[in-house]
């Protein structure tokens, strides 16, 4: 039995922490006009301000999880909320848009130091029977990430709040980071700490590097029309992982610390729970084509772009909740959300292609698309922890993070792209229905391989 008293004391506090990650990445993206302007920057600086942040936390994930395995992770958790509390003050008071990039760039490397704490910490301060309320509460923050990123964002640039407007967006950080540090200094214990052991610099390089070669032209390819040496980098990203493989089982045979414990990757069942996360993950292209298509052909305000995604936002935030309170096998549930993933992306598909703006119906299918969401997130969250040891829970959740980022990143080039290059040959509704349709459609390799999966659990 666990007997931890302030474990879900603690937990509140992680959950607060680890929020400030997706909550960035959606509040910004709404300060972009307001960015622009004020620093007369070019759409290819903006791209950077988005990119960098998200980039640095997909590449740093692994390595912040393993810091925490070797280090404790009160003491990584702590470190990445004041890296996030200062980069968010260096960001609100960048004299130029280069500084705001190189803050970005340092809020992602404080992302990284906090997310993977949180899934590992529930693996170790949590008994099983506790762990799948633990793994629901953690994965609504992203849903509630959803809603008020863009309602907040929206709010605080239309609020005047003296000679500031898109600072507020980085300074709402800091309230938020002050209260994390100070509940977990009293609430939690710095749980899981390995001795006698080094850290693996040269598999984090490698592995950095692989992320940032394989990431980097997914972002950048449309920019530059998928130019050839566009797949040379992503050729030579996907060598250097293999490579990364390579040495990290070498390190393990020679009995010497490594980053990640490779037959973690050739457990079978982990493994297949890190593809179904990549691919439901792909869901980031709503968020991509959707505020672009109700300003841009739609001529919606801000507000009222937020106010759009609130169905599926709310959705994705109450699944995680409904699960924790429904007693139904893993396979059962894994299911249910990839099929309601599937059948709210087409249904919306085919309203949007129908009557072109939002209506009832569109609101009804993408809360559909968003319940489903929320419920494969944490089912998968737990699965995949459930297939490793208390000692290998950092690595395992910094692998779980790294396929979401990734997975987010992939979906949205993919259906980013579709979306961009069919607005001129078959228009905005017909375009954007082709988009969110593909989203739906990648669905069905997921269950697939949930079919494969299903003999482990």
């Amino acid at each position: 039995m666990n007997t931890y008293s302030k474990r879900w004391p603690a937990l509140n506090f992680l959950i607060t922490g680890a929020f400030l990650s997706p909550l960035d990445y959606f509040i910004v993206n709404m300060a972009l006009p307001s960015i622009k302007k004020a620093f007369n920057a070019s759409d290819h600086q903006l791209q950077m301000v988005v990119a960098i942040y998200g980039l640095t936390y997909a590449a740093l994930v692994v390595c912040g999880g393993r810091l925490g395995d070797l280090y404790g992770r009160k003491k990584i958790f702590t470190l990445g909320l004041y890296t996030f509390l200062i980069s968010s003050l260096g960001c609100a008071f960048s004299p130029h848009i280069t500084w705001l990039i190189i803050f970005r760039l340092f809020q992602g490397v404080g992302a990284s130091l906090l997310a993977p704490q949180v899934l590992a910490s529930i693996k170790v301060l949590f008994s099983s029977e506790e762990q799948p309320k633990a793994v629901s509460l953690f994965s609504s923050v992203f849903g509630l990430a959803a809603v008020l990123g863009q309602l907040l964002g929206g709010l605080l640039l239309s609020m005047h709040w003296g000679s500031f407007s898109w600072e507020m967006v980085f300074l709402v950080n800091v309230p938020i980071t002050l209260i994390c540090i100070i509940g977990i200094h009293f609430t939690m214990e710095n749980s899981h700490k390995e001795t006698n052991s080094g850290i693996d610099f040269i598999g984090s390089l490698l592995l950095i590097f692989a992320l940032l070669l394989l990431i980097c032209p997914l972002i950048f390819g449309q920019k530059y029309q998928w130019e050839w040496w566009i797949f040379g980098i992503l050729l030579t990203g996907i060598a250097l992982l293999i490579v990364f493989f390579k040495y990290e089982m070498y390190l393990l045979k020679k009995g010497k610390p490594i980053l990640i414990d490779p037959t973690l990757l050739q457990h079978k069942p982990f493994a297949l729970s890190l593809l179904i996360i990549f691919f439901y993950n792909f869901t980031a292209g709503l968020f991509i084509c959707y505020p672009y298509y109700l300003q841009q052909f739609l001529h919606q305000s801000s507000m009222q772009t937020g106010i759009a995604i609130v169905p599926y936002g709310v959705a994705f935030f109450l699944g995680p909740l409904i699960v924790s309170k429904i007693k139904l096998a893993p396979q059962t549930m894994i299911y249910t959300g990839l099929g309601l993933l599937l059948a709210g992306f087409i249904f919306s598909a085919l309203a949007f292609y129908t009557h072109e703006k939002p209506s009832l119906v569109t609101h009804i299918t993408l809360f559909m698309a968003g319940l489903g969401h929320g419920t494969i997130m944490p089912v998968m969250m737990r699965t995949a922890i459930t297939f490793t040891t208390k000692e290998k829970a950092g690595q395992a959740s910094g692998l779980v993070s790294i396929g979401m980022q990734v997975g987010s990143v992939v979906g949205g080039v993919i259906v980013g792209t579709l979306f961009f290059n069919l607005i001129h040959i078959i228009g905005f509704p017909a375009a954007f229905s082709a988009a969110i349709c593909t989203i739906g459609l990648v669905q069905l390799v997921g269950i697939g391989m949930s079919r494969r999966l299903q003999q482990y659990i």
